[in-house]
């Protein structure tokens, strides 16, 4: 309206985007081209920006997004032989469940992703399989971070992907590690979705030992009987996941301790089933995947003594970094070796306590521009080292203080002071700077670290966690006035600007509200 277009050419540009999939704004063929141009100057479709596609020899089709503020996402495309396309999709940029054979849970938790990053990544692949005339027939959320950690934004999204893509509530898959009270939260709702344990251990000691967040929610006995309450209100089976490890977990005695967990917390062996998985190879850690004897035995044991259902689940992707979180791992090292590489040429060239030296190459080997003489030397050999010079130009470095510019900041508390210095801190770490020979070599890796893995604030003792409720108790208070200003608008009262723009700090405030209540979990 404010571009004095019509109305029905937002129903237009609607259609194109949620209905018809297209993502290049050139694709929107009934719209004007002055409209098309606007468009193309003012605003982007979508929110996910293809890094890298894997294509695995069996079909399987992985993605890395990185999304607007540079953190990176996952998302997997699964085709089988009886016709179903399953989904695997993120919910988290990282992950701070902790769990110690994971490559998400080795990178840390850096944010929540919105409802729309979510559904994003489901509707991406709904639209290109509808364009080949097929449907996108199953969603699991196994990919990146813990749902239900992010419960706000998953469900919307879950909701959408039911309403607008026509996904079946039962077709979609949330997997959980565990926690606790949001399990409950979900008993509550009038969805119908699949739900799914990472169990993995039947013992306290060795499911904290491998899964910290197991002694953060109370145990197994607590999250048994949660489990057993949510089976008998929701009347659907729970799947237990299971990744077997060779030699820590997949042994007859262990698939008996197992059996013997259920059934000691009256879960009938008819509502639940293990889904046993052979573990994916990372980096981060030493476990190796199950041989075969080892899973037969292992299911032979649960259904045979416990009368509980058991599938070892096909490996898929396994030749592409499949497994959540191996991609960006992947993607993130080959940029770290990039970084270093120029990190080490920089220093090189500004460091004036360091030898002009260089590596003599025969001029057979390169091409050399007309005019340029080429006569050296007879007495050098390829390989020899030379001396050379660096012009002054050719490394421009500002490395001048502008604290001028930071006129005496106010904090209205210590957390937001504590999240100023990190930024400022983030921003120094990313900006090139002259080497400093009396610092210790670990101050570039500290840098480094803060650059690439961005953690939440940990709540390790009472005061952080009386900070953190502070806030908490802000933001509630802060997205109270919102919702009141919204209403007010709504009854046709004209919103002051400093209104709007406290409104539209609206979903800021909302993604800070879920960081700082995962966190006081």
């Amino acid at each position: 309206k404010s571009w004095d277009y019509p109305a029905f050419r937002a129903r237009q540009i609607n259609n194109w985007i949620f209905k018809q999939g297209v993502s290049d704004i050139d694709d929107m063929t009934d719209l004007p081209l002055k409209l098309r141009t606007l468009l193309r100057e003012r605003a982007i479709v979508g929110s996910l920006h293809l890094e890298v596609e894997q294509i695995s020899r069996d079909g399987t089709k992985k993605r890395a997004y990185k999304l607007h503020d540079g953190q990176m996402i996952e998302s997997v495309l699964m085709p089988y032989t009886d016709g179903r396309r399953t989904a695997c999709i993120s919910s988290q940029a990282g992950c701070a469940m902790g769990c110690v054979f994971c490559a998400t849970g080795q990178m840390g938790f850096a944010r929540q992703l919105t409802s729309d990053e979510i559904f994003e990544q489901v509707a991406t692949f709904h639209h290109e399989l509808k364009g080949k005339n097929e449907r996108l027939s199953n969603v699991v959320m196994m990919g990146m971070g813990e749902p239900l950690a992010n419960y706000r934004n998953v469900i919307a999204a879950i909701r959408r992907m039911n309403n607008e893509l026509g996904i079946g509530q039962r077709k979609i898959t949330l997997s959980t590690v565990g926690v606790v009270p949001n399990i409950r939260k979900l008993m509550d709702e009038d969805i119908q979705i699949r739900l799914a344990l990472s169990l993995h251990c039947a013992t306290d000691e060795e499911r904290s030992s491998l899964l910290p967040a197991n002694r953060r929610y109370g145990g197994l006995d607590e999250l048994m009987t949660t489990i057993r309450e949510y089976i008998e209100v929701k009347k659907m089976r729970v799947t237990f996941e299971w990744a077997l490890i060779e030699g820590e977990n997949d042994s007859r005695d262990v698939a008996r301790t197992l059996g013997h967990l259920l059934k000691r917390h009256g879960i009938r062996p008819d509502m639940a089933h293990v889904n046993l998985i052979p573990l994916n190879p990372t980096g981060g850690y030493v476990g190796s995947p199950s041989g075969r004897n080892n899973v037969e035995r292992f299911v032979d044991v649960l259904q045979n003594e416990f009368g509980i259902s058991a599938t070892p689940r096909m490996r898929r992707g396994i030749d592409i970094d499949a497994g959540c979180g191996q991609l960006k791992s992947a993607v993130k090292k080959k940029e770290d070796r990039e970084k270093e590489g120029v990190s080490e040429l920089l220093q090189f060239a500004v460091d004036p306590g360091l030898p002009s030296v260089g590596v003599y190459e025969d001029e057979d080997e390169i091409e050399l521009p007309p005019g340029v003489d080429a006569s050296i030397d007879k007495g050098l050999s390829h390989g020899s080292i030379v001396g050379f010079s660096i012009d002054e130009g050719f490394v421009d470095l500002d490395i001048e203080d502008d604290d001028d510019d930071f006129e005496n900041p106010t904090f209205e508390d210590d957390i937001e002071l504590a999240e100023a210095e990190r930024l400022i801190n983030l921003v120094k770490g990313t900006t090139l700077a002259m080497p400093r020979p009396t610092a210790p070599a670990e101050a570039s890796d500290e840098a480094d670290s803060r650059i690439e893995k961005v953690k939440p604030t940990s709540i390790t003792d009472d005061e952080a966690v009386r900070k953190a409720k502070r806030r908490r108790k802000k933001l509630l208070k802060q997205l109270k006035a919102i919702q009141k200003l919204t209403e007010l608008e709504g009854k046709g009262r004209q919103l002051t600007r400093d209104e709007i723009a406290k409104v539209a700090k609206g979903e800021d405030w909302k993604a800070e509200l879920d960081s700082v209540e995962h966190n006081l979990m």
